[in-house]
């Protein structure tokens, strides 16, 4: 039996904020932040209403009150457009002007609700309405229930799109995509708002429009299952993407990193890290510990080994071969140590080498793309496989 056109895309929205929520739940709890718990509120009140929304093809099965399902829903999409407010302007705002920003988005959270709440008790309910929809405009107080919920819809929306306008000033990657995808989910939503405003005054005015507002193909349902998934896209996007990075750099390390605690094993981490979301350990965690351990070595035993010279060297014919990189220097460098520390003497130079970006960073996420760079150069470089040979710890397996 094929499923209906308006329940595919209520399971399709549905699926896209459940996978979100889960995700930001994840990263919440590694890192307890207010921005983080706002994405959290924000999509658990969203994925209520969802449920709640949904046709069950009986339309008072809430206490027999047909417009209850309704409203609610309507309580918590405000509550859902609300902590995304505040989810943006953790994002885009410093944080010692965030606070005012919020005590006024709160304030007019409670007038709306207020108000949508007196303006249900006086409208919909005894008007024993199907459901709360432009259709029944012509109905006491339901224009100006609609008008509540709408005007702070579009007021959430505007946030979302105001910020998403620093997109083009910011260079091509992962936020940039994402912050166009909130503007775009944000557009989508004040179409929608604009157009259920519209709607609701061309019925109530008895100009009613050739097309339906709800429905499998209705104008309401098309541009918030639009909205929706592009505000699911914007927000994980900039979150999942970068994870998927931090993967590829665990494994690039893991050449680097298996002679380094070869070289120094006492310094390899013994304790299992912790396990998260399905009892696997996180890769942010993962990737913390592999860190480390390669820095340890780098600044502990293998130090004294470590030459400026032959840095300096390996430096030298860069500009005529792209395999003479920084990054690859420091992998020649770290090579010859790697030598040197088993046939001879250590170097004691005055100014180590720093294996470290050009500029200098607290952020582990450069950090490993730039030890990464240096691993792949280690286990891809000729030069480095020549040196490596010259032991006979590495005759056997020179380039992993």
């Amino acid at each position: 039996m094929p499923i209906p056109v308006a329940q595919l895309q209520q399971l399709l929205t549905w699926l896209a904020v459940t996978g979100a929520l889960l995700y930001w739940i994840r990263s919440w709890r590694r890192s307890r932040t207010p921005g983080l718990l706002a994405m959290v509120k924000a999509l658990a009140a969203l994925d209520l209403a969802l449920i709640l929304g949904t046709d069950y093809g009986v339309h008072d099965w809430l206490f027999g009150i047909a417009t209850l399902p309704n409203y609610i829903v309507h309580v918590l999409t405000l509550s859902s457009a609300y902590w995304l407010q505040l989810f943006v302007l953790y994002l885009a705002h410093p944080a010692g002007t965030i606070p005012a920003k919020v005590r006024a988005r709160t304030r007019v959270l409670i007038v709306a609700q207020l108000a949508l709440g007196v303006l249900y008790l006086l409208g919909p309910l005894p008007g024993k309405l199907p459901a709360i929809t432009a259709e029944a405009g012509d109905h006491t107080f339901v224009v100006a229930y609609l008008a509540v919920f709408e005007l702070y819809l579009g007021l959430a929306m505007f946030d979302v799109v105001y910020v998403g306008r620093h997109a083009k000033d910011l260079p091509p990657g992962y936020l940039r995509t994402g912050l166009r995808l909130l503007r775009w989910g944000g557009i989508c939503g004040l179409a929608f708002v604009a157009h259920k405003a519209l709607y609701s005054l061309a019925v109530r005015f008895d100009l009613n429009p050739p097309w339906a507002e709800l429905g499998n193909v209705g104008a309401s349902r098309v541009l918030t299952t639009a909205g929706i998934l592009l505000l699911m896209a914007g927000v994980t996007v900039p979150a999942v993407a970068p994870r998927r990075q931090l993967r590829r750099h665990y494994h690039a390390l893991e050449p680097l990193w298996h002679d380094l605690t070869a070289f120094a094993p006492e310094l390899r981490y013994t304790a299992a890290p912790p396990r998260r979301l399905f009892g696997r350990p996180d890769i942010t965690d993962l990737v913390r510990t592999r860190l480390t351990e390669i820095n340890d070595v780098l600044v502990g035993p293998l130090q004294p080994f470590l030459d400026p010279a032959v840095f300096a060297a390996a430096l030298q014919p860069a500009a005529a071969s792209p395999d003479a990189s920084r990054a690859h220097a420091q992998a020649v460098t770290i090579a010859t140590a790697l030598v040197t520390a088993e046939h001879g003497a250590p170097v004691h130079a005055e100014d180590p080498v720093a294996f470290t970006p050009d500029k200098a960073t607290d952020d582990y996420r450069e950090e490993a793309a730039w030890l990464a760079a240096v691993a792949t150069a280690y286990s891809t470089s000729t030069t480095v496989a020549a040196i490596l040979k010259e032991t006979s710890s590495h005759a056997a397996d020179p380039v992993h």
